[in-house]
């Protein structure tokens, strides 16, 4: 079934003797039509995209019509059409191609999603969204920093000193001016710079400065007007996304009261709503490694020949908006769990990988032990590297004693390959 939003779905019908085709409006008249024209082949696997959120009220008619839905991504059918049709692409092929997906693709049956779970995976999706143009949003000051004023930019160190120092001194004249002692108490109210005043007369001096080198080349009152807008932006973003974040979290406790999930090291509101909103109860997903390709966080194989490359890319093939959560897990957890601590180390010093490759590795481990504990439904025991069983302030000093040298990520940041032109 090719599904549409705003067109008619296409519906092809094979099966031994049988050809059928034909269309349905996506109103509440087509649906009806679309079960009525199922019964006969009750039991059947009705194979649709995931087109926006149509595949919501199509599951709800195939299963009124006693058939099963099964969804294949997007990306996975459009790749199949080019191979079949080449550049050919109509509503018909697309049908026809997806009711045959079945013997190609291995596919399944998706479970029903219960009415909260799938309120709680539209809030965090939303969530998801708000976190991306939020950080567009600082992004877009950061671009305006980087050529403006970029002195003052490293003096602050970034946005969490620099975005209250500009809402405050947007006017690169005023900050110059500005007491230092007043820059201070700013810098000293959000950072934990042991010397704020220091700090403050680097800002101070590097304003003073570029309010210099500008004076008769560049408009200050319009860059200040451009700083306080972006300011703006991000204050609203901010807003939205924490709007999101409640409500999501709100879903999350009426429907998971006193969840599980959170005995596990790193995993907190956020990552354990996530899991919910996508996995359930992860009855569906049957082993560890499954649960972690859902995620995404798997690496993609490649083999031909005598050619093996088993460090691969992620598949980057389950929801953003998931794998998000689980990495920003991970980091908190390898500070707070003696084997995923020893396991980042030993990726960051002895294979000498990034942090971030690093941490995906530690996310997909964090990920087969939240399919473990919702498995058992009992609470995650943590554990030292011998396996005995240690309490969390214990365990969070074990981590601290295996946590990467300050010179081995220095060294993993200072990697750079080099080009063909380098020599």
């Amino acid at each position: 079934m090719d599904a549409a939003i705003v067109a008619s779905h296409q519906v092809a019908i094979r099966g031994p003797d049988v050809r059928e085709d034909f269309r349905v409006a996506p109103t509440l008249a087509g649906l009806a039509k679309l079960t009525e024209r199922l019964r006969p082949y009750r039991g059947a696997l009705v194979v649709a995209e995931p087109t926006g959120g149509s595949w919501v009220a199509l599951g709800h008619a195939v299963g009124d019509a006693g058939c099963a839905l099964a969804l294949v991504k997007n990306r996975d059918s459009a790749r199949l059409r080019k191979a079949i049709s080449a550049h050919n692409k109509t509503d018909v092929i697309d049908a026809e191609l997806l009711a045959q997906c079945e013997g190609v693709l291995s596919m399944e049956a998706a479970p029903p999603v219960a009415p909260q779970v799938l309120a709680l995976r539209r809030a965090l999706t939303r969530r998801h969204r708000l976190t991306v143009d939020a950080h567009r949003a600082e992004c877009r000051l950061w671009s305006v920093a980087s050529w403006a004023f970029p002195d003052l930019w490293r003096a602050c160190g970034g946005h969490r000193v620099g975005q209250p120092v500009l809402s405050r001194w947007p006017q690169l004249g005023a900050l110059a001016r500005a007491h230092v002692t007043s820059v201070a108490e700013v810098v000293a109210g959000h950072s934990h710079d042991r010397h704020p005043l220091r700090r403050a007369e680097r800002i101070r001096d590097a304003a003073r400065g570029w309010s210099w080198f500008w004076e008769g080349r560049l408009d200050l009152g319009t860059l200040a007007w451009e700083v306080a807008a972006l300011l703006d932006d991000i204050k609203a973003a901010d807003a939205r996304h924490a709007a999101a974040t409640a409500k999501g979290v709100e879903l999350w406790q009426a429907g998971w009261p006193g969840d599980v999930l959170c005995s596990v090291p790193g995993i907190g509101e956020i990552c354990a709503a996530a899991t919910r909103a996508w996995w359930g109860d992860g009855q569906q997903l049957r082993s560890a490694k499954a649960a972690a390709a859902f995620v995404g966080l798997n690496p993609s194989n490649w083999e031909s020949g005598l050619s093996v490359s088993p460090s691969r890319p992620l598949t980057k093939e389950g929801p953003p908006a998931l794998r998000l959560a689980y990495y920003q897990a991970a980091n908190v957890a390898r500070r707070h769990d003696p084997g995923l601590a020893a396991h980042y180390r030993t990726l960051m010093v002895e294979r000498r990988h990034n942090h971030i490759s690093a941490n995906c590795a530690v996310a997909r481990k964090l990920a087969c032990r939240a399919w473990a504990v919702l498995q058992s439904g009992r609470p995650y025991e943590v554990r030292d590297l011998d396996g005995n069983g240690v309490g969390q302030p214990t365990a969070t000093v074990l981590a601290a004693e295996l946590a990467v040298p300050d010179e081995v990520r220095r060294r993993a940041r200072a990697s750079v390959r080099r080009g063909r032109l380098s020599d």
